[in-house]
């Protein structure tokens, strides 16, 4: 017998023994018995080598499917942050659909090119790069080369690189026709302040929706463009004109809504519309039209929260629905209103801090639920009642600052609730009150001090970006 029949199948290897037998005779069984003894032993090898490279692939999706979710769950932190250390701009995370079309991207980067990087995001942006200076023709082929500057674009925002923008931008004038291409790049532009730039994306959104008549897609750019569209004329203090948009995306989603009535993303959608169009109200003063569209929005908040109640999403809704109406109420010195609504509020917030207490959004949540408790309670001269609801505040700003010393936003959060509780303390408790007007004085004065090398900064900044720049060339 040949050894070159040991690369045959089992079956296949059997087959050809049997006619061995027949050819040869008895005499050469033991030899016959060691060769498919052998035959045996590499099959196993090889049904083994099968499993392990089951196994590794298993794995290697698993670690795929980790990583995404770790980067989309910083993905969201950035989109949440302002885009630059007090900066002047649009610091609302992105809605309608952008969050999810940018945690998409991001799910490409962790299947492609973070796995050639070996989970260096540095790496993979200079892969991305180098792939489309040296081959850009070929990317155009491919059809991959807007995906490719989106993917950069997504890398560039979790390490908080300010080239995020333009590689969105440089997206979407590769894709003038793709809808949501031109609604990432605008929110982008909005985050920066960029506001003739976002406003000139959303309404080629809006455009490319028109043109997609009545399909559900093209309404969805449609409704989605003219909210954002929204944003921009409300960050132009134009409330009027912003309310007019608003309205434009709210027709659209209710003829949506007409064809498709349990769209819960949809319904949803409708409740910011209600929302926008009360925060501009709110901006002109408007202050009953603007309550009338946070308690419509809250009736939808708390269609979906009956819907299903163990929803976090939902629960969240109905708190901030609570939190503005709350704040409406203040307003019309309603204070009695006001209380009941963010003590409704507070029972959510701490509701959902118990649930997840690593949730960093609903810790702080609930800091601040706590401090609009007290604020109602002082309106209505119930200091002592305010201060154990500042003091609950405080304890919670405290972890969360001891979690991230360098956020800004917590930090003055804090530096607020030793002012909010020094000052009650000052008639009956002087030392204890200096001593938190201090830590408080100290922490606003450590904020303004970085605020003062912003100029500096931004020109280091700017030499860091030259010489990483020249590395991707």
């Amino acid at each position: 017998m040949e050894f070159g029949w040991l690369r045959l199948g089992v079956v296949d290897f059997l087959g050809q023994v049997t006619l061995w037998i027949n050819h040869r005779g008895a005499e050469s069984v033991l030899a016959l018995a060691a060769l498919v003894t052998l035959a045996l032993v590499l099959a196993a090898g090889t049904s083994l080598r099968h499993r392990r490279k089951r196994r590794v692939a298993q794995t290697e999706a698993a670690s795929i499917r980790d990583e995404a979710a770790r980067l989309k769950d910083l993905l969201r932190q950035r989109l949440s942050e302002p885009a630059s250390l007090f900066a002047n701009g649009i610091n609302t995370a992105p809605t309608m659909g952008a969050c999810e079309a940018f945690e998409g991207d991001i799910e490409a980067v962790a299947r492609t090119v973070l796995l050639e990087a070996g989970g260096h995001c540095a790496k993979a942006r200079q892969l991305l790069r180098q792939r489309m200076n040296g081959g850009a023709d070929k990317a155009r082929r491919n059809g991959s080369e807007v995906s490719s500057w989106r993917q950069l674009g997504a890398l560039s925002l979790l390490d908080g690189i300010a080239d995020a923008s333009a590689a969105y931008a440089r997206a979407a004038d590769l894709a003038p026709e793709n809808a949501e291409a031109q609604m990432l790049a605008g929110v982008l532009h909005l985050r920066a302040g960029n506001l003739a730039s976002a406003e000139a994306a959303f309404r080629r959104q809006i455009e490319l929706g028109n043109q997609g008549n009545g399909s559900t897609d093209a309404g969805l750019a449609r409704y989605r463009g003219h909210t954002m569209l929204g944003d921009v004329l409300a960050a132009r203090e134009d409330p009027d004109a912003a309310i007019a948009a608003y309205t434009n995306a709210q027709s659209e989603v209710k003829a949506l809504l007409e064809r498709d009535a349990d769209n819960v993303a949809i319904e949803r959608d409708l409740s910011v519309t209600y929302d926008r169009i009360g925060d501009a109200h709110a901006a002109k003063g408007e202050v009953d039209a603007a309550l009338e569209n946070y308690r419509r929005s809250l009736e939808i908040a708390q269609q979906l929260a009956r819907r299903d109640p163990e929803s976090a999403v939902w629960q969240h809704d109905l708190s901030v629905s609570f939190d503005r109406i709350g704040d409406l109420l203040d307003r019309k010195g309603d204070s009695a209103g006001a209380l009941e609504s963010f003590r409704k509020s507070l029972a959510i917030a701490g509701a959902l801090s118990q649930r997840d207490p690593d949730n960093v959004q609903w810790q702080w949540d609930l800091s601040a639920s706590h401090d609009r408790v007290g604020d109602a309670l002082i309106a209505q001269g119930r200091l002592e009642e305010a201060l154990d609801s500042y003091r609950r505040g405080l304890t919670v700003a405290k972890a969360l600052t001891a979690r991230d010393a360098g956020h800004p936003g917590w930090q003055r959060d804090l530096a607020v609730s030793y002012h909010k509780i020094g000052s009650l303390e000052a008639i009956r408790n002087p030392a204890e009150a200096r001593e938190l007007l201090e830590k408080g004085r100290a922490i606003i004065d450590r904020l303004a001090q970085i605020a003062a090398h912003r100029a500096q900064w931004r020109s280091d900044l700017s030499r860091f970006d030259e010489v990483l720049r020249s590395l991707d060339q």
